[in-house]
């Protein structure tokens, strides 16, 4: 036996090939295969030539025994899970001509200098793909002469350049580096490598300009330098390559037009990416002469003007079209019949409108199609709902499209529908064979859901309803296991929350916010492991907080805010959600203090427990933010669900600058603390000047006493600041002078004295308003004068004892207390005993005092 192919076979082959003495080809890809041993096999492999392991589950170092079969002409290790670094014996092999490591390797490491500087008598093809490429491709890459195919790719990105010895591979046709972190220009002498057909340079942190001279490669097929830093503009002269069949630019800073020539002399282009530019200008009706083309994909550019049928003219091949996110106007004759059929057409932000495109009844063969925000109204046409079977995604947000959907709405199973943010109105349409992503948010449907929805929706992974007019409960989900996210927010639903949602166990986003739930919160969410965000706020949810939510390991976000919550803060909150960055549970009547565990969540950035019925004080511990510690300089838009399909976007609304302000994609820099609205006393805590990273805090409206911190000035990030209605007494430290990016401040209603300090951004807080209900503050903005303003003090002496001086005055101030104190305390009190009306306003004014105190802790009761 000299051939044997098990590829796709999963039975065990080892007794196959002890009957094989002669074996010269092996093929065992895709087997499944999991083991194989590091010690040579009792088989003759003096005669093997092929060695087929492409695409199996090795989870172990190469055995060194492959190496040594010396015979060996092609070896293919591809798509598997070794790790540990790549033999260098490899290179010694005096017959290998073929070598191949390629895919998704994880673990897998080369020292690229050593393993290249080898003999490689023979080689011809080396297609070698690592999780960490180091060393650089040496010099020495110029003797191996026979090499046809060179690909190096690596999971990281991996530091080195192309060294000019590259220009002796004389008979090279095919160069491809990907992710190799070179942070230079593309070589302009690749020119010299007369033979090559293929060039990859992508994700290799290129920048500059692509060099004019890459037109010279008269047999180049394919150039892909996407995912680059590159600029300027796409070279004309690209235009004489009549053999290119590929062409991406793709993700560059590439600016400029689009050469008209490039789409006139590539008649070969079979694949046009320029998507991800910061192309602008007009597109060359030179395009309509690419008939060989499939792919075109201009998207993501700075495109203007209109388009028309001259632009498709001679595409009979076009089969996927994308222009999504330019300034593009599309408006052919309403008998035009496209030349082209299509699979995918992506045309979002392409003006189509305002009437449906007639030419779209002629796509037979549609799988997606996405007309997003291309100013269509009106009514869909019924001749449309009859392409929809075919359609596996489908598109059409952020229109002014009007009336009802078909019910039952006819799509591939598993199917993407996006139908937000149009008039579309009820009823709410079952999807035929259900769907996996269904968006009817920002519509007008106000019925109920139906009641049998979930029965035919058995596959739903994201279901989003947000900002309609929904009424009445929230229907039964038995059956609905794929959920992950479930967005129903700014309705009209009513009733409880079902018991059943804690059955949707791979929910990873519940927001059933601003609607008109009551009840509490079901035990049975605590079946909810896999929740990372859940917002409730804004119902009228009652009860305690149930401990079976501690199960929910994985929260991110909690907004129970706007409720009628009762009870002590849990504090198993501080133990249970390490990950936990925004705890929102402002506006309920929890009573108690504090919990210090609360202040050992790590990674919380906001922490907003305002308009409650808090006591005691505010606990030392705050120092143990350690996510506030630091400036959150990373924008990581909080996202959860599958990126490249569908996802929640966490939204939050924060109390900033005496304004309720929604946070969505900055929502990961904000770092936010607000106890405002309790009734806290003792001091603030020096602590709380520690958290260096801190942009918004409102202590206001409860009875903090004593002084402002004298180092507040560290916060230095701090937006907005409110520490107004409490019992703060003392100096404003002059600290605060250096809060440069403190936009909002109040300190009004205190018993703060003293002058106010000024300079830098405190020179620009002028609204005295800022500081009023502190009768003894002075300076600007407030009109009354400080002392000191009135009589400037004389020269001091030369030479006189400063020290005494201070001692002397120091004395003389001390001594005049206890006089001045006994002469006010005598005729205050003297004044009460003989004026009755003053003695009875005086212990009036304490009753009230006392009833408003009392008010306060219980607003949100009464």
């Amino acid at each position: 036996m000299s051939f044997l192919d098990l590829s796709m076979a999963s039975d065990h082959w080892v007794h196959v090939m002890n009957e094989s003495p002669s074996l010269v080809e092996l093929h065992l890809s895709n087997c499944g295969l999991s083991y194989i041993s590091p010690t040579l096999p009792s088989v003759n492999f003096t005669s093997l030539c092929v060695l087929d392991l492409y695409g199996n589950e090795f989870n172990s170092r190469i055995p060194n025994w492959i190496a040594n079969i010396s015979s060996l002409v092609s070896l293919d290790l591809s798509y598997n899970n070794f790790h540990g670094e790549v033999p260098y014996q490899f290179s010694q092999l005096p017959n290998l001509e073929e070598l191949g490591f390629g895919g998704d390797v994880d673990k897998l490491s080369a020292n690229c200098s050593q393993l290249l500087e080898g003999s490689w008598s023979r080689i011809k093809l080396l297609a070698l793909s690592f999780s960490h490429l180091y060393g650089g491709i040496p010099k020495s890459i110029g003797n191996i002469t026979s090499l046809v195919h060179l690909s190096l790719s690596s999971k990281e990105n991996t530091t080195g350049s192309i060294p000019r010895a590259i220009t002796k591979l004389i008979n090279l046709e095919s160069l491809s580096l990907i992710r190799y972190d070179m942070h230079a220009v593309i070589p302009d002498w690749l020119d010299e490598l007369k033979n090559l057909k293929n060039i990859v340079l992508s994700d290799c942190m290129l920048t500059g300009p692509i060099p004019a001279s890459l037109g010279e490669l008269s047999s180049l097929e394919e150039l892909d330098l996407s995912m680059n830093q590159l600029n300027g503009n796409i070279p004309a002269a690209l235009g004489g390559l009549s053999s290119l069949q590929r062409l991406s630019l793709s993700q560059n800073q590439l600016n400029g037009n689009i050469p008209a020539t490039l789409l006139g002399g590539l008649s070969s282009l079979e694949k046009l990416d320029l998507s991800g530019n910061q192309l602008n200008g007009r597109i060359p009706t030179t395009s309509g002469q690419l008939s060989n083309l499939a792919w075109l994909d201009l998207s993501y550019n700075s495109l203007i003007g209109n388009m028309s049928e001259s632009h498709f003219e001679n595409l009979k091949k076009l089969k996927f079209l994308f222009l999504s996110s330019n300034s593009l106007v599309f408006h052919p004759n309403l008998d035009w019949t496209p030349p082209f059929q299509l699979y995918l057409m992506r045309l979002g932000s392409t003006h189509l409108g305002p009437q449906f495109p007639p030419w779209l009844q002629t796509q037979k063969y549609l799988g997606e199609l996405d007309l997003s925000n291309t100013a269509i109204s009106g009514i869909i046409p019924t001749w449309f709902w009859d392409l929809t079977p075919q359609l596996l995604s489908l598109n059409l947000s952020n229109n002014e499209i009007s009336g009802q959907l078909p019910n039952p709405l006819k799509l591939q199973p598993q199917a993407y529908i996006d139908l937000s943010s149009n008039h579309f109105s009820d009823p709410i349409p079952c999807i035929l064979d259900g769907a996996r992503i269904l968006d009817l948010s920002n519509n007008q449907f106000s019925r109920p859901i139906p009641p049998d929805f979930a029965s035919t929706m058995h596959n739903l992974e994201f279901f989003y309803a947000k900002g309609n007019q929904i009424s009445g409960i929230i229907p039964s989900i038995e059956g609905m296991n794929s959920l992950v996210v479930l967005d129903l927010s700014q309705n009209n639903i009513s009733g409880i929350i079902p018991l059943r949602l804690g059955n949707c166990v791979a929910l990873e986003a519940l927001d059933l916010s601003k609607n008109r739930l009551s009840g509490g919160i079901p035990r049975s969410l605590g079946q909810l492991r896999r929740l990372r965000t859940m917002h409730l706020s804004n119902n009228t949810l009652s009860g305690q907080v149930p401990s079976s939510l501690k199960k929910c390991t994985s929260l991110e976000t909690l907004d129970l805010g706007y409720n009628n919550f009762s009870g002590h803060i849990p504090t198993w909150i501080g133990k249970s959600y390490r990950a936990l960055r925004i705890l929102s549970l402002r506006s309920n009547m929890f009573t108690g203090n504090i919990p210090p565990q609360l202040l050992n969540l790590t990674s919380l950035q906001v922490l907003d427990l305002g308009q409650n019925c808090l006591s005691g004080s505010i606990p030392r511990s705050i120092e143990n933010l350690m996510a506030m510690k630091y400036e959150q300089k990373t924008n990581l838009i909080l996202t959860y669900g599958e990126m490249t399909i569908s996802y929640y976007k966490e939204n939050l609304l924060v109390s900033v600058k005496g304004l309720m302000l929604e946070y969505t994609r900055t929502i990961s820099l904000v770092t936010c603390i607000d106890l405002s609205n309790n009734n806290l006393s003792g001091e603030i805590p020096q602590g709380l000047t520690s958290l260096l990273g801190l942009r918004v805090l409102n202590l206001s409206q409860n009875h903090l006493t004593r002084k402002i911190p004298d180092k507040i000035g560290k916060l230095a990030l701090l937006e907005s600041l409110d520490f107004s209605k409490n019992q703060l007494s003392g100096a404003i430290p002059l600290s605060m002078s250096n809060l440069t990016y403190l936009s909002y401040l109040n300190l009004s209603y205190n018993n703060l004295s003293g002058r106010i300090p000024s300079g830098n951004q405190l020179q620009t807080l002028e609204n005295p308003f800022i500081y009023i209900g502190n009768n003894r503050l002075c300076g600007p903005p407030l009109p009354n004068k400080c002392d000191s303003d009135e009589t400037s003090p004389g020269p001091m002496p030369i030479g006189g004892d400063v020290e005494k001086d201070e001692e002397n005055e120091m004395l003389w101030f001390y001594s005049s207390i206890a006089p001045g104190f006994a002469v006010g305390f005598l005729a205050f009190f003297g004044i009460l005993v003989l004026k009755k009306s003053w003695r009875i306003a005086y212990f009036r004014f304490f009753d009230k005092m006392k009833d408003r105190l009392f008010c306060n802790c219980c607003f949100t009761a009464c």
